[in-house]
């Protein structure tokens, strides 16, 4: 078993999480205590569940949470571009960025349901 901090997810986990710091940092001080906390408590979240799926004997348990925040993230994100809160290219890049952790956990997630040979 590798490292959780070896693999891909975990490496566009964390460049979530920084590109979250950094959007957060700009939105305005009514939404920054709230919603600003609940983007980044997200994308923690994420990146323990990930730690979490990789120790597991059961790994689909923590991948499927790990999808659903994903897509709580996806909404959040959504928002703050609908009110302007960050621009359509940061947008783009956060959801690229849980595209792809989202693509590949459930790969991942596939993978460990399907039956051993």
């Amino acid at each position: 078993m590798a490292m959780h901090t070896d693999l891909r997810i975990h490496k566009d986990a964390f460049d979530l999480l920084s590109l979250a710091t950094d959007l957060t940092r700009n939105i305005p001080r009514d939404f920054k205590v709230g919603l600003g906390a609940k983007v980044r408590d997200e994308c923690i979240e994420i990146m323990v569940l990930i730690a979490r799926a990789n120790a597991a004997r059961d790994k689909v348990l923590h991948l499927s949470a790990l999808v659903e925040r994903v897509q709580v993230l996806e909404f959040l994100l959504r928002l703050f571009k609908e009110k302007r809160f960050i621009s359509i290219p940061q947008h783009a890049k956060a959801i690229e960025l849980t595209a792809s952790v989202g693509k590949q956990a459930n790969a991942w997630k596939r993978y460990s349901a399907a039956p051993a040979t």
